[in-house]
């Protein structure tokens, strides 16, 4: 019986949640990374949430210290965005600039655009906040322009920051892609290697630069370019080449990451060990065993529409939480019941708007497919 169900809910999982491309191109760690990230940066928010609700803004456990580097999961986000950009400019067909900016378009601006609109309407019609002070707000996360004139997150979705950095690196990406495939490979990777060792003092200094600044893509183009770096690496060494060494390398990188983050020094190495994390994550056996299980790579496929979401549903079954049970007087008791009854609501919430909205933009490929053919449910490849 036990059997029988879960072999339902993995040929669901795969048919409905698991990334709709075609098998050649589909790479199960990178989504297996993705869940990682998601999951990283939505323990940050519980965290965030619960020490307000106890009344310990700072507490000083090891859980909660812990959680409370899950921010770490966006400039994975943005290794990740570096290693999917490029890997097709590296094909034997590269895309043209109209299809790449079309896709970019196409994927990504539906989705997000709804989500500011949704999100504006509940704060004004349900917290009751003034539209017309709101809505420059709108406009600017609109145009990914709030972080440049405001120096702060958005006010609509805070968390549409990073999709702003991503946009930046987005419309930077062709020009440094070109040179990168027109260098011999000796001066590709030294020259790469380079930036992402740039990239990390600029990323360690960045509480010294202004907010708009540190909120750009100057402070994280060590981690895009850790992404384009190991990108560049697959055609050299091939991703089935892999041995347990991979593995070794990964977990080290991961551990060092995290030591790091604990004690906060040493963080200009952060986009090189998720360089080294990244290149191991692809090849370890281990490692791509763990990361390309089907309900691990699955969640990463939903984790732009959890991203998007999550913030607003994590406060909501905090209330609720707060209302039924109340919370724990220990902070690590507290962190344990946000986290095991608020990640499996927010996932579940989530599957909604990725499958009502984002995942049909998943599928659409402008000029081959009709958006109407999208919105087919359970349509699995474009």
């Amino acid at each position: 019986m036990m059997n029988a169900l879960i072999a339902r809910m993995r040929e669901w999982s795969l048919r409905h949640l698991a990334r709709p491309q075609p098998a050649q191109v589909f790479v199960p760690q990178i989504d297996g990374l993705r869940c990682v990230a998601i999951c990283s940066v939505i323990f940050y928010h519980m965290q965030g949430y619960i020490a307000a609700a106890i009344g310990q803004p700072h507490p000083s456990t090891l859980l909660h210290r812990l959680f409370a580097e899950g921010a770490f999961g966006v400039p994975l986000f943005f290794s990740l965005s570096g290693y999917i950009i490029t890997m097709p400019f590296l094909g034997p067909k590269p895309p043209t600039l109209r299809r790449y900016l079309l896709r970019r378009v196409t994927r990504l601006e539906p989705p997000y655009f709804i989500n500011l609109l949704l999100v504006f309407t509940m704060k004004v019609a349900v917290l009751g906040m003034a539209a017309g002070a709101l809505f420059p707000h709108l406009l600017a996360s609109f145009g990914y322009m709030h972080n440049a004139v405001y120096g702060e997150h958005s006010l609509v979705n805070g968390v549409a920051w990073s999709l702003e950095v991503e946009w930046q690196f987005y419309l930077l990406a062709p020009l440094l892609l070109l040179l990168v495939v027109r260098l011999p490979s000796g001066w590709r990777h030294a020259g790469l290697w380079g930036l992402i060792l740039a990239g990390g003092f600029v990323f360690a200094s960045g509480h010294a630069l202004p907010n708009a600044l540190a909120l750009s893509v100057l402070c994280y183009f060590g981690y895009f370019v850790a992404g384009v770096w190991v990108a560049t690496c697959d055609a050299r060494w091939p991703r089935a080449s892999g041995t347990w060494l991979h593995d070794v390398l990964g977990v080290a990188a991961a551990a060092l990451t995290l030591w790091i983050l604990l004690q906060a020094r040493g963080q200009f190495l952060l986009p090189v060990l998720v360089a080294l994390l990244l290149f191991a994550a692809l090849r370890g056996p281990l490692l791509k065993a763990v990361l390309g299980w089907w309900p691990i790579h699955c969640i990463g496929a939903m984790c732009y529409s959890i991203y998007l979401y999550h913030f607003f549903v994590v406060s909501m079954v905090g209330k609720i939480i707060h209302r039924v049970a109340g919370w724990p007087v220990d902070p690590d008791h507290a962190m344990w019941l946000m986290a095991g009854v608020g990640l499996p609501l927010v996932l579940a919430a989530c599957v909604v708007p990725y499958l009502l909205i984002e995942r049909p933009f998943m599928i659409w490929r402008p000029g081959r497919t009709r958006l109407v053919d999208a919105f087919a449910f359970g349509k699995r490849t474009a």
